[in-house]
């Protein structure tokens, strides 16, 4: 495998994730509102006099929610395939490199440090709540659940890559 490639597919990754993220938040601030610890979410929302909606699962959600999935497994095949995965199990553990390296990116850089130490990019009305946006643990912990999600991504991404190709 190429270590030059994965290493700009990362990169490219990692900025795209971020602008991404970044855009839709300043485009719409409650974006990721269940992203946030609960202390800010329920601040939030008595600041901006709302109720606090539980977000239902809807058929429209579900789909998107696949379409989303099946658009990932591709694009991850793409990449393996870029990198010069010639295996199911190379194709496996670069997804899982992949997988991890933008948990890492969106955990200790986006959620840690922007989210944290930069205030334009908070939820209205909880700029002046820097203890609860320095919550490293919640941050790690809402996505250890997405491990399963990884496992299922590299299986398929894997197996589309050595379809494909």
């Amino acid at each position: 495998m190429n270590v030059t490639v994965i290493v700009v597919e990362l990169l490219i990754m990692f900025l795209v994730f971020a602008f991404l993220v970044i855009g839709l938040l300043l485009m719409n601030p409650v974006t990721f509102i269940s992203d946030y610890p609960p202390e800010i979410q329920e601040v939030y929302y008595k600041s901006q006099n709302k109720e606090a909606e539980k977000e239902k699962l809807t058929t429209m959600m579900i789909i998107k929610k696949v379409v989303a999935l099946i658009v990932f497994m591709f694009l991850f095949a793409w990449m393996l395939h870029l990198a010069g995965a010639k295996t199911f199990i190379q194709g496996l553990l670069l997804t899982y490199t992949y997988a991890i390296a933008l948990f890492a990116w969106d955990t200790f850089f986006l959620d840690w440090v922007l989210f944290a130490n930069i205030k334009r990019i908070r939820l209205p009305g909880t700029e002046h709540m820097d203890k609860e946006y320095h919550q490293k643990w919640f941050h790690v912990k809402v996505c250890i659940p997405m491990i399963p999600v990884f496992a299922v991504v590299g299986v398929l991404s894997a197996l589309i890559m050595i379809w494909i190709w």
